[in-house]
């Protein structure tokens, strides 16, 4: 079985419609997505059976996808690691691969890569800000607290990972409870986990979940298989997916945004493009349509009328 994730709370359910609309677009290699939530369910949801460990609906007849509450308090983005623990563990322990997805990333390529990708080791997408020498200050710091925490330091890296996206199987399982471990360990260095982050990048830890990520590619043994920032579409080479940085396409005023000379992304056009379908209809069509020309007509404009770099 292969299985995908997500974790969504409150309008980042908009994110999973595209995103889910996107994964079915490019050939639904998996079997299903168990999607972590927290809150209150958006009313534009299929009608939901009950599943084995939540709720349940169908994508295409064949792809499940299937609601799970999360209980924890941290912001959402500090629960990863232990999510991805329990996911392999007690939500689906028998499936073989397993694949995170942000709930505001959208696929552009076949997923069947993904499944080739994962094959090579733990799959990870450099960070849009992924250069970080295996002597930078704040990795060597890294490293003592590793040293101090009983783990040794099994790989020399000089790149920083993005914790959007992640693919393991079960044959390297291991690296989410190492990554687990890693969070716990960076959690007394964080300040508030229940907000997204406290710290600047001075500080041994930024961000407690991507950090951690980070620490953990550090301490594992098991076999890594990286791509560039180009795989999230934050530079131009060999396009998988596209995360958006900033404000959300769902949220931008487009209008506005070009009079101040921002031009939409392509995330922006993505995201209306694809996050109605048939069986998943967030926005109302008349809305649909207004946002796609919208975008468009700002997107053709900003060729005459942009800020200056």
């Amino acid at each position: 079985m292969i299985v995908f994730t997500t974790l969504a709370e409150n309008d980042y359910f908009y994110g999973v419609a595209a995103l889910l609309n996107s994964i079915v677009k490019n050939g639904t290699y998996g079997d299903k997505i168990i999607i972590g939530y927290r809150g209150q369910l958006p009313k534009w949801l299929p009608v939901l059976s009950t599943s084995k460990n939540g709720l349940s609906f169908t994508l295409n007849s064949s792809f499940e996808v299937e609601l799970v509450e999360v209980r924890g308090d941290l912001h959402m983005v500090h629960e990863k690691p232990k999510w991805f623990r329990y996911l392999t563990e007690e939500l689906e322990p028998d499936a073989d691969e397993y694949f995170f997805f942000d709930s505001d990333i959208i696929v552009i390529n076949r997923m069947s890569f993904f499944g080739e990708w994962v094959k090579q080791g733990v799959a990870l997408c450099e960070d849009v800000n992924y250069d970080m020498s295996a002597d930078h200050p704040i990795r060597k710091q890294w490293g003592r607290i590793l040293l101090q925490q009983g783990f040794s330091v099994e790989n020399q890296l000089s790149r920083y990972y993005n914790s959007g996206f992640l693919g393991w199987r079960k044959e390297t399982k291991e690296f989410v409870n190492l990554w687990d471990k890693c969070s716990q360990i960076l959690e007394v260095f964080s300040g508030d986990m229940k907000k997204f982050r406290v710290n600047d990048r001075t500080s041994i830890v930024l961000s407690t979940n991507q950090d951690s990520l980070n620490l953990a590619t550090m301490a594992t043994s098991l076999p890594l298989s990286t791509i560039g920032p180009e795989a999230m579409g934050f530079h131009y080479g060999f396009p998988l997916m596209v995360h958006p940085l900033g404000p959300k396409p769902w949220k931008r005023g487009f209008l506005i945004d070009f009079l101040n000379g921002t031009p939409p992304r392509y995330a922006d056009v993505l995201f209306w493009d694809l996050v109605n379908s048939d069986i998943l209809n967030p926005f109302s069509k008349s809305k649909i349509i207004k946002k796609k020309i919208i975008v468009r007509l700002c997107k053709f404009l900003s060729r005459f009328y942009k800020r200056r770099e």
